[in-house]
């Protein structure tokens, strides 16, 4: 006979079964038969400080392992609760994740008990592909397999399963399924037509682009987008999530979407797009037109039917597989003669300097004990050693870091995406040091997002994570007072100064060494020294607040009131 286990054990055996070997969470008693058999399965627990950034975690592991499950599991009730921003997160980005919490018993339904009276799997429905509530003990592994199908079939997303104490704490005979069989759903290819509409348009295009967007980076398609790159002489711009798909220094690779605007600002825009798993939003221009222009041909490979047409219909549309429809285009590409376009790739790369040109006459250091932010972002990008992960938080600390960074593939650049969300680097940088043990981890954030989750610093010495954290400390909530100036006038703000913490006396408390850093020139040592220690280690970078980004203004838009009513963020508020 089958010696008795904890129903609940049973989560671990199938998680292994698909690969899984990290699931990061929060301890909560409901989930400790899981807990305690992941080591059985061969699953690493990585515990952070709250659960939000257990979630984090988990969705930054799979971006950077291109497309490995995260999985995070908590407690209930607030367990819950607490990872929710992290789940609406990994589904406006469709990041492929497990969510697993607890909940009280079943048995004790409607009686006022410990954490329970609320409906988590209700509260999950709109931000995730599928969420279900395990209620009977014997069909655990078939709940847990299906979650993990789910979430990494079609366009990924994250998953959500509630598990209820008794359930899981339930005495069972049950032995660990047999996974040798298992494996993720296969992928879906695109039709013939698909794949001859394609090279007809990148053969006919003057000036064609392919975009890489999440579905190339979540199908590891670097190799395969260069390889398109160099057949065809079409250079390849990076969506957010794909930055560094192809190497920094590769003739064809073209960096951020910004360098499509500066293109048409220059009267050369591009008349083909290729979106490779990128979907069309905020990120590619929105419906302004500004990076992809409405003159443009575009073929779009999206998983999602639903994402096809969305902002613009698109002349090609193809629902399948990134990776697949790549493999496809490639077999059709070769032994083809293709046009040159050198110049065309060329001028793309120019626009790349564009960042730094901008604030190059600026003063390194603009008043006493403050560095300009662009200065300190590049001067502490500068240092880093070769190959480092750049894990950034939201706000205008996010956008100096995302103008400067040299990426070393895709997954390797993390930053908030749709949700905007601030307090996800440290998650974040978690998650992308447990994908790839061996890779330098840089954590930047502003001191809005800092303050969010600055207790994951004991996370990163218990687990002996070599993570350096960078904050950018202007001592306000930047991008939020930039705006209000700029709507409301000069020095009119409302709740947006915070102090000048000593963040390196705070990271010395969870025994990570810091560092104030208040001169440009010690930016560069600073850095080097803190990746040298092979330690977690912290850099209090203090910059100067008068600074603003120039996106801010983008962002705020015409305050003139002559196109309407200006909102931060957004397009005016038309006139009647």
């Amino acid at each position: 006979m089958t010696k008795k286990r904890a129903a609940g054990e049973l989560v671990a055996a199938a998680l292994a079964g698909f690969g899984v070997s990290e699931v990061f969470a929060l301890h909560g008693s409901h989930l400790d038969p899981l807990f305690m058999a992941c080591e059985e399965f061969g699953i690493r627990l990585t515990d952070t400080r709250h659960e939000a950034s257990a979630g984090h975690a988990a969705d930054a592991y799979a971006r950077a392992s291109n497309g490995k499950l995260g999985v995070c599991a908590v407690t209930a009730g607030p367990g819950f609760t607490n990872a929710l921003t992290a789940i609406t997160n990994a589904w406006l980005d469709r990041i492929p994740t497990l969510f697993i919490a607890g909940a009280a018993p079943i048995r004790e339904a409607e009686l006022n008990t410990l954490q329970g009276g609320f409906d988590a799997v209700a509260m999950a429905r709109p931000v995730t592909k599928w969420a279900q509530r395990v209620a009977e003990p014997g069909r655990i592994v078939e709940y847990v397999r299906r979650a993990c199908e789910i979430a990494l079939s079609g366009s990924p997303g994250p998953v959500f399963l509630e598990i209820p104490i008794d359930v899981m704490f339930w005495p069972t005979e049950e032995a660990a399924p047999d996974t040798a069989a298992w494996q993720r759903p296969s992928p879906t290819a695109p039709t013939a037509a698909d794949v001859a509409g394609v090279i007809a348009m990148l053969r006919k295009a003057e000036r064609p682009v392919i975009i890489a967007g999440g579905g190339a980076m979540l199908t590891n398609a670097g190799a395969r987008l260069q390889r398109l790159a160099e057949l065809t002489g079409t250079p390849v711009i990076a969506g957010q999530k794909a930055l560094g798909v192809l190497p920094d220094d590769h003739p064809y690779y073209a960096g951020a979407a910004a360098g499509l605007a500066a293109a048409a600002a220059a009267g050369q825009p591009t008349d083909a797009v290729l979106l490779v798993g990128a979907r069309m939003g905020m990120f590619l221009g929105g419906a302004m037109g500004a990076i992809i222009p409405p003159a443009a041909t575009v073929a779009q490979i999206e998983s999602n039917p639903e994402e096809i047409g969305r902002v613009r219909m698109a002349d090609l549309p193809i629902v399948a597989d990134a990776g697949a429809t790549l493999d496809a285009l490639l077999v059709a590409a070769e032994g083809r003669d293709w046009p040159k376009r050198e110049d065309w790739a060329g001028l793309l790369r120019g626009f790349r300097a564009n960042a730094r040109k901008a604030f190059a006459d600026a003063p390194k250091e603009t008043r006493p004990g403050m560095v300009h932010p662009g200065h300190a972002v590049a001067a502490a990008m500068d240092a880093l050693p070769a190959g480092t992960a750049v894990i950034a938080d939201g706000g205008e600390a996010g956008n100096w870091v995302g103008d400067l960074v040299r990426s070393p593939g895709a997954g390797q650049h993390l930053r908030c995406g749709y949700l905007g969300c601030l307090g996800i680097s440290p998650g974040f940088a978690i998650g992308a040091a447990r994908a790839d043990p061996g890779r330098p981890v840089v954590c930047f954030a502003g001191d809005g997002g800092a303050g969010f989750n600055i207790q994951e610093l004991d996370t990163m010495m218990r687990h002996k994570l070599p993570i350096v954290t960078v904050v950018l400390n202007n001592a306000e909530w930047g991008m939020s007072r930039n705006a209000q100036n700029l709507l409301y006038g000069k020095n009119r703000e409302v709740i947006v100064a915070l102090q000048d913490t000593k963040y390196e006396t705070v990271a010395e408390g969870f025994g990570v060494k810091g560092v104030r850093v208040t001169r440009y020139e010690d930016i560069a040592p600073a850095v080097e020294e803190a990746f040298a220690s092979g330690e977690p280690r912290l850099i209090n970078l203090i910059i100067d607040a008068a600074v603003m980004h120039p996106r801010t203004r983008m962002m705020v838009g015409d305050t003139t009131g002559e196109d309407g009513v200006p909102i931060p963020y957004y397009a005016n508020i038309p006139k009647k």
